[in-house]
Parts: structure tokens; C-alpha cells; sequence
């Protein structure tokens, strides 16, 4: 072929490449799927468009990204209102469920002995706190089921307001020692209050146990092996990491957190965190709002609503509508980022968890 001909064709190509490319960024960003790659054969094409139909609609508000993975085949993505795939975006207490696996990992490893171990020997510099008779016997379990008996009230009044209980403690000089200086309300392990204090204690916990700092624990033990990242995590007061809500992570490192969890702490024929501490994480220790279950650090939602023993969906929830819901059962992991900081959390998940079972072929 003559060279002029030869670079006209090749101008074309990079015309139709160039064109193809910039169309699919267009419809990427109008929640098309990307990247573009063959539909998994576990999911029903027509069910998942019409779930995509509804998102653009609104009816599930200002949702921003929405992925699904099923079997091995790869993941179907799609994006919403700007979002791109590399966004780093918070995914408030999803942190607490990420936290409940690095316990998990530290259990394994041996640094923690036991979920019943009481966590003020891990705290030396606060053993003035634990003189109390009741906050002494706080356990690891306690923290990981919202059940450390410490009062706390986090949704009255709202996040934004400098007098919320976490807000004021992320705020504090010294997050620890502000949240351990609060009355006792309960004994340990008797009534669930959730408490994203509480759930800091947890990250601090793993923190002293390890003796490392929890976002360098992370990264050794569970983002590594996962190839999650980068990551940004809120570090506080003292190197202590915002294990309640401090997490910004991609739309899909949220996906590969819940395909760790449906594949029972395994990924690439590598265990990252035992089975055991899996199947632990996700049974129910006690009742939730809305009829939901609570395990370690995760909710326990039913296919159709709320907890169903026979059939239940494992929820990694964060505030604004940041989900990760796990259908062991059935192999479908789904994982959305939001803007819905106007709508009740959990009751958003359980509609998007409603959806889950006819997404499958």
C-alpha cells in the first residue's frame, strides 16, 4: 500500500478511535457501562438497564455510582453525574466494616487474643478511665456490635451541628480520652447504641494491638492484597485514625471490600482473613432499626426488607447512601456511592437491596 494511503488509513483509524473513545466517556458520564466489556453471563441485561433507568430517573436520588460483580466474570460500572472511575470519594461508616476485617485479620494473627478480651490493658495511658468498674469490662466484641454501654446519642443533633456527640469528639484534642470520659449508660454487651466512638476505640484497639498505626495496618494486611488504592484516611489527635467514618476510597475498592467478603476472606487463591472470622463477622449478635440484624461492624438486611435468617444480605453502610451489600447465597455483590444526605441510610440500602435477587439471570 502507497504511503499516503497507508497514513490516510491510519488517520481514519485514529479518527473512529478518537470518536469511540470521546463517546464513551459521554455516556460514562450519563451512567453507560464502563468499561466496556461483556456482560456478565450471571446477570439479567434487561433487569440491570432497567435499575439504571430508574437511577437516572431519580427514584433512587442522587446516586453517583453504581457497580454489580457476580461469579468470576468482570464487573459491570456505571457513573452518575460526573463522577469518573478514579474519584476518591468518602464513604463514611462503611469505615466501621472495613475496621471489623482488620479486627478479624489481627484475630488471626494472633495480636488480639479473643473477641471477649477487655480492651483496657491495650490502653495504658488511659488506665485512670477504666477504674470504672463497667468500662473496664468493655470488650473488643462490645465495640465490634455497638454494645460498649457508653451513653451516646450521634443523630440528635444532626452531623453538621458542632454539639453532635462525633462531631465534638472528632473535634477534641484528644479523641480517646474525650469519648472514655463519657458516662457509662448500660453494662457492656447489653443494649446496641450505635456509636461511631465506639468504633474509633475499635481502629485504636487494632492500633495498639498490632503496634502499628491502623491506616499502615491496612495497607499491609487488607488494601495490598486487594489491590486497594490509593486511599485517604482521616487521621486525628495522637496518630489515631477516624475508624467510624474517616475512609475515602473508589467506587471500586468498595466492590473488591465485598468480593473479599462473598469469597469468605479469600482473593486470588490468597486468605487475607480467615473464613471463621467471615462467617463470625456476619452472624447476627443483635437487633437493629428497622427490623434489620447487626453482626460485627455489618447489617444483616433480608432480600425483600428486613433480617431473614434464611437468606441474609450482608450491608457495609455509610451515611449519604455509600453501600456495599454482599449476597453470599447467591454470589452478587453490589456496590453505590450517593449524595443522599437527605434520605435515611438504611432504608435507602433496603430498597437497593430489594433489587438484588432479579438482577441475576
Amino acid at each position: 500500500m502507497p504511503l499516503r494511503r497507508r497514513l490516510l488509513s491510519a488517520a481514519r483509524l485514529a479518527a473512529t478511535l478518537a470518536a469511540t473513545l470521546a463517546a464513551t466517556l459521554a455516556t460514562t458520564a450519563c451512567g453507560e457501562q464502563t468499561p466496556a466489556a461483556p456482560f456478565p453471563d450471571g446477570l439479567d441485561r434487561i433487569a440491570v438497564e432497567a435499575l439504571v433507568a430508574d437511577v437516572r430517573a431519580g427514584h433512587y436520588g442522587n446516586l453517583r455510582s453504581l457497580l454489580l460483580a457476580h461469579g468470576e466474570d468482570p464487573p459491570v460500572e456505571y457513573y452518575f453525574g460526573g463522577t469518573r472511575r478514579e474519584d476518591l470519594v468518602p464513604v463514611y461508616s462503611v469505615t466501621k466494616s472495613v475496621t471489623a476485617l482488620l479486627t478479624g485479620i489481627a484475630l488471626d494473627r494472633g495480636s488480639l487474643t479473643d473477641v471477649r478480651q477487655p480492651i483496657g490493658p491495650l490502653f495504658p495511658a488511659h488506665a485512670d478511665a477504666f477504674a470504672d468498674e463497667r468500662r473496664a469490662r468493655i470488650t473488643v466484641e462490645d465495640l465490634l456490635t455497638m454494645r460498649a454501654g457508653i451513653s451516646w446519642n450521634e443523630f440528635v443533633p444532626p452531623y453538621e451541628a458542632p454539639t453532635n456527640v462525633f462531631t465534638a469528639m472528632l473535634a477534641s484534642p484528644d479523641w480517646i480520652r474525650t469519648l472514655l470520659a463519657r458516662p457509662m449508660a448500660s453494662d457492656p454487651g447489653s443494649a446496641h447504641v450505635y456509636n461511631s466512638g465506639a468504633s474509633v476505640l475499635l481502629g485504636a484497639s487494632v492500633s495498639a494491638a498490632t503496634a502499628v498505626s491502623l491506616p499502615a495496618f491496612a495497607r499491609s494486611a487488607l488494601f495490598g492484597p486487594l489491590r486497594v488504592g490509593p486511599v485517604d484516611w482521616h487521621v486525628g489527635p495522637q496518630g489515631v485514625a477516624n475508624s467510624g467514618s474517616g475512609l475515602r476510597l473508589r467506587p471500586s475498592d468498595l466492590l473488591a471490600l465485598g468480593l473479599l467478603v462473598r469469597d469468605s476472606g479469600h482473593v486470588n487463591g490468597t486468605v487475607v482473613v480467615s473464613a471463621a472470622w467471615i462467617d463470625r463477622m456476619l452472624t447476627r449478635a443483635t437487633s437493629a432499626p428497622l427490623g434489620t440484624g447487626y453482626g460485627y461492624q455489618w447489617w444483616l438486611l433480608g432480600p425483600t426488607g428486613p433480617y431473614d435468617a434464611a437468606h441474609p444480605i450482608a450491608v457495609a453502610l455509610g451515611w449519604g447512601g455509600q453501600v456495599i451489600a454482599v449476597d453470599r447465597r447467591s454470589g452478587l455483590v453490589l456496590a453505590v456511592t450517593s449524595h443522599n444526605f437527605d434520605r435515611d441510610a438504611l432504608a435507602f440500602a433496603q430498597s437497593l437491596v430489594r433489587r438484588m435477587e432479579g438482577l441475576r439471570r
